[in-house]
């Protein structure tokens, strides 16, 4: 946070040489924005705000933390008559909102130049994401790639001289770190531990060159691909004996522990293992490849309200716009491990600090360059649901797994149909 810090004075001395006065409270336009945030991301998303807030005496962004997705998207639905000014907001929930109207697109409070800078400079993936028939309603926020982070003591003391580029790579090397030190029969150090994750199943599922849903958003999880990408969890568990399942973050407090020897997690986790302070030097990586290179984005993106005033939509946007600046997302990116959104940012000095400091971590990045996303409609809120109980059947047990996703599909399909 020290980073921070330093920004946060240097933008107030700014401030007071530039202004000779302050506005009154009844000057002030107040942008209240829901979030989610907590630990690390939330203590850079309250110093970033405070930031702004401190630049722009005439606005004060009141941010408000709902708690976590599940309660983020219930206050919303329920506060639909009186909103926010802005908040957090999974692409489903976008899309719900936009068609009734109940959101102000972002295309159309932001000028024509604004625009094609931010469409230019924006990783394509993020405008993608973020334009919803034709129209960019939104704009990213907290976005993330999914990651393996890894003990480099160890893999150095078993001669694995960098981090596997293919899953069958990826094999071999758990196979060297499972180890029996005492030599009865109990394995004291595994290679690797996960809890069941939809979201790496669907990065999986794009390698083997699967796909979620076609354009019609009719279910095509439940493919040959599937099978693959489901096998390798299988794999693991079953076969090689390498891995073993764990609930919440076990994962990763066994990996601090020195338990396993690598796990999976997101660009985020990295701020988290680092709190945690492990003692050992601590490697970053991208995600194993299978027939072709390919991850599937998360996080959330921001978005205005219809319902706010023209004076808090124009505040809104004027923060949102500082917020995904090239240098504002470099200290955003840097304090959190959240994605740059900005090209641009990429090459600032504070990331290539992070890049020199965590190398791995710019070919994490550079996973963006063959990202996916997924499907924006709201009935695949409840198709990932759907899906995701199905892999629990599937890894914890012993049924056919094309047959439990085949089952998958058709409530898939009976909620399609239904909405």
């Amino acid at each position: 946070m020290k980073k921070l810090f330093i920004l946060i004075i240097v933008l107030i001395m700014l401030l007071l040489v530039g202004c000779g006065n302050n506005k009154d409270e009844s000057g002030i336009t107040k942008v209240v924005f829901w979030h989610v945030m907590g630990g690390p991301s939330g203590d850079a998303l309250k110093s970033l705000i405070d930031s702004f807030n401190t630049l722009n005496p005439d606005i004060k962004v009141v941010p408000v933390s709902v708690g976590n997705y599940n309660a983020l998207s219930q206050k919303i639905m329920a506060s639909i008559q009186n909103p926010p000014v802005m908040s957090q907001m999974y692409e489903s929930w976008t899309m719900e909102l936009y068609e009734a109207d109940r959101l102000a697109p972002l295309e159309e409070l932001l000028s024509k130049e604004e625009l094609d800078i931010i469409r230019n400079d924006m990783f394509e993936i993020f405008v993608k994401d973020n334009t919803f028939k034709g129209v960019m309603v939104s704009l990213p926020f907290n976005k993330s790639v999914p990651a393996y982070f890894y003990n480099k003591d160890r893999f150095k003391e078993f001669d694995i001289e960098s981090f596997p580029k293919t899953w069958e790579e990826f094999f071999i090397a758990m196979k060297t770190l499972t180890i029996d030190k005492d030599k009865d029969g109990n394995m004291d150090i595994y290679g690797t531990a996960f809890n069941i994750n939809t979201w790496m199943f669907e990065s999986r599922l794009l390698q083997f060159n699967g796909q979620l849903v076609d354009e019609s958003l009719n279910p095509l999880f439940n493919s040959p691909a599937a099978i693959k990408a489901l096998q390798i969890d299988k794999q693991m568990l079953d076969i090689d004996k390498t891995a073993y399942i764990t609930t919440g973050y076990q994962h990763q407090d066994d990996f601090i522990a020195g338990k396993i020897s690598t796990i999976f997690g997101s660009c985020v986790s990295l701020s988290f293992i680092l709190v945690a302070e492990p003692p050992f030097e601590l490697g970053v990586a991208p995600v194993p490849s299978a027939d072709r290179d390919a991850v599937l984005i998360s996080g959330t993106n921001v978005s205005v309200f219809s319902k706010a005033s023209e004076k808090e939509k124009k505040a809104a946007v004027k923060f949102i716009k500082w917020f995904i600046s090239p240098e504002i997302q470099a200290i955003w990116s840097s304090e959190t491990g959240y994605l740059p959104v900005r090209k641009s940012s990429m090459e600032t000095d504070m990331l290539k600090l992070q890049f020199e400091k965590y190398p791995g971590l710019k070919s994490v990045y550079n996973q963006l360059d063959y990202a996916f996303m997924e499907p924006q409609d709201n009935i695949w809120y409840l198709g990932r649901q759907i899906l995701g109980k199905s892999l629990e059947y599937i890894i914890k047990g012993k049924q056919d797994a094309m047959e439990v996703l085949n089952n998958a599909a058709d409530d898939y399909r009976k909620e399609l149909k239904n909405n």
